[in-house]
């Protein structure tokens, strides 16, 4: 039997992850922390498994995941979903090797993609375009920085950090210091007019770095509407960004899946290196009904299986993340569309609904209510 175990069951790719691999005849474990946990509830999900995430307790979630993975006859395939999912299989690949199947980056190239800053000194030296973009080696620097460019636009990003925590696009040379204790060292960034759209390239390279999917997609909206995850976004083509996303890749000797961020600068015309996403990403669900089923390849792949590379997709497909991203996005945009037009497309367009997996699509709904009653979430709904 076809088994696989995906962690972080919480969080909407992992349902599509639980969804692409159930429709193809995998018995599907899922890892959560609560009955909260959107991927307990999909038709397709198998076996559910609380425990702390491993961002919360690395010991508990360890003893969890490896008292489950003892119970299997055959190796399943396990998805690490969340950077601090990852970075404990990472430490713990080689015991892991024994009882389950994965497809993980090399330690130095996951920690490169960790790094915003050295991942910006791979593209300088691929001469792949990016940002002018200074690091401040101590905060000192950092402070001189920060008066030197006090007129010009810039964004200021920490160098380890994902998605928009600790970004900054305005910040005085006296907030130096504070910023350095509560973010760590940063990076500091030309800011790329907030027109640009932003463009993702979805790469999956197997154990011996060919590249078995590849895909790309450009943003429509995000939430916050000044930089965040994308709430709407459509299939494109573009191969000459695929091959740079993938000599990127390929330079850090890269094994699994990843994503490289790219933002089109309106003034030259030219998309910009952005940084590269370790792990399955937000917008998985897009490349799936467009014809990329990155998660059956990842299993197929991680599983030594020959696998026919995957690179041809439906074009401009659309997919709107609604719930509750696209609905707060929508009320929080001064120049929003008209309420007719936000409809426009429901349900058909919107990634949470499935009409073979019709309990997900209900939990999608009543779990975000519930976790809305948490504090612990509530940054994500005052993203700003």
């Amino acid at each position: 039997m076809n088994q696989a175990i995906v962690t972080d069951g919480l969080w909407r790719k992992s349902l599509s992850t639980i969804r692409a691999l159930g429709k193809n005849g995998f018995d599907v474990t899922v890892m959560g922390d609560s009955i909260f946990t959107t991927g307990f509830w999909s038709r397709f999900t198998g076996k559910r498994l609380r425990c702390p995430t491993a961002k919360i307790s690395e010991a508990q979630f360890g003893e969890t995941l490896l008292s489950a993975l003892r119970k299997f006859k055959a190796k399943p395939v396990l998805f690490p979903m969340e950077d601090e999912t990852l970075l404990w299989v990472m430490k713990n690949r080689e015991e892991l090797a024994s009882f389950a199947d994965f497809l993980i980056p090399p330690e130095d190239s996951l920690l490169t993609a960790f790094d915003k800053g050295a991942t910006i000194a791979i593209a300088e030296k691929l001469k792949l375009p990016h940002p002018k973009t200074w690091q401040p080696a101590n905060i000192k620097e950092f402070s001189e920085v920060l008066k030197e460019l006090h007129e010009q636009k810039i964004i200021v990003k920490p160098r380890h950090a994902s998605g928009s925590k600790g970004l900054k696009k305005e910040l005085k040379a006296e907030e130096a210091e504070a910023y350095w204790f509560k973010f760590g060292p940063p990076i500091v960034q030309e800011q790329i007019p907030q027109e640009g759209a932003g463009l993702g390239v979805s790469l999956l390279l197997d154990s011996k770095q060919n590249c078995l999917g590849s895909f790309v997609h450009r943003r429509l909206k995000e939430y916050p509407v000044t930089g965040g995850p994308s709430t709407d976004r459509v299939s494109m083509v573009n191969e000459s960004l695929a091959d740079q996303s993938l000599s990127l890749l390929k330079e850090l000797s890269w094994v699994g899946i990843g994503m490289v961020e790219w933002k089109l600068d309106p003034r030259d015309g030219v998309p910009k290196l952005m940084e590269i996403n370790p792990r399955f990403w937000g917008s998985l669900e897009l490349a799936v009904r467009s014809g990329i089923n990155f998660p059956l390849l990842y299993a197929r792949a991680a599983r030594r299986e020959t696998v026919e590379p995957a690179r041809t997709y439906k074009n401009n497909l659309r997919c709107r993340w609604l719930i509750p991203g696209d609905i707060l996005r929508y009320f929080s945009d001064v120049n929003r569309e008209s309420f007719f037009e936000f409809l426009n497309g429901i349900p058909k367009e919107i990634e949470e609904w499935d009409p073979m997996d019709v309990r997900g699509f209900f939990a999608t709904i009543i779990c975000s209510l519930a976790l809305g009653l948490n504090p612990h979430y509530w940054k994500y709904i005052r993203r700003r």
